[in-house]
């Protein structure tokens, strides 16, 4: 483990594929690998490129002997927090993290905010980073914004919200979780969305699946069968559908490493 080697290093891109910030409901399930499906949860849209930053502290008090002499430093607090700026500032799930989702409402293309100053809500945070195949997910269970700059309105330069994230102690003691693979070893494939996202009971249907490791896909099956494939990336490949009955199938991509959780696909 020890020792310089370039697998061991990597910059902080945000994954593309996942997005870089997302949210989720409280008592939602969390993820516990980098590569894990986080479909359903919501994506924050473009972020600074300041990316996110850790703000968190761990402070002590130095305590001396007669002689002066340092002798104990117990530590006096920590905490956890990140910084960012989400510029996607017409987003409507944007302005419900920053105003409150209780006070953000959208009828078309007409988003209306209340400011009321309540306290923002305590709900599971992630941000998913990637260099090539490196991988890297911090999972923040009990994450509060507990402070907001707005960036003024003008002709020049975006609209823009810096929050800073606080994160408390989950059940469990745990403030953030972090995640970090190096890629070294290949991970099984994730299912991100279908395209189109329902399908035709007729079947034939070519329908591109996005998500990661589909580079080495020896299968890929629609209710337990086997349907017929073409990987284009390692995060899309294309599928012909097989006739079913209108309902809900799970679909599910096969490497030699395993298989992906499964993803609901419907049929109508």
């Amino acid at each position: 483990m020890a020792g310089a080697s370039v697998a061991k290093i990597g910059v902080g891109a945000p994954d593309r594929v996942t997005g870089g910030i997302l949210v989720a409901p409280a008592g939602t399930t969390l993820p516990t690998t980098p590569s894990a499906s986080v479909s359903s949860w919501t994506k924050l849209g473009y972020v600074g490129d300041d990316g996110i930053r850790p703000s968190g502290t761990r402070t002590s008090t130095d305590l001396f002997d007669w002689a002066g002499d340092l002798i104990y430093s117990p530590q006096e607090n920590h905490s956890a927090a990140f910084q960012f700026r989400l510029l996607s500032a017409w987003d409507p799930d944007v302005l419900a993290e920053v105003f409150g989702e209780d006070n953000v409402s959208t009828v078309g293309s007409l988003t209306t905010v209340h400011e009321t100053g309540e306290p923002l809500s305590v709900h599971p945070w992630l941000f998913d980073v990637r260099d090539g195949g490196k991988r890297g997910r911090l999972v923040i269970p009990e994450g509060q914004i507990t402070a907001v700059t707005e960036s003024p309105f003008v002709r020049n330069g975006l609209k823009a919200f810096d929050c800073t994230l606080t994160c408390y102690k989950d059940t469990s003691g745990k403030k953030v979780y972090r995640y970090y693979d190096d890629g070294s070893a290949p991970l099984a494939p994730t299912i991100v969305s279908v395209d189109p996202a329902a399908f035709a009971a007729a079947g034939g249907e070519v329908v591109e699946v996005t998500g990661t490791g589909f580079v080495g896909t020896t299968g890929v099956t629609i209710d337990g069968a086997g349907v017929a494939f073409n990987v284009i990336s390692d995060t899309k490949l294309a599928l012909v559908t097989a006739a079913e009955s209108a309902g809900t199938y799970d679909l599910v991509v096969t490497n030699a490493t395993g298989a992906s959780a499964p993803f609901t696909v419907t049929y109508e």
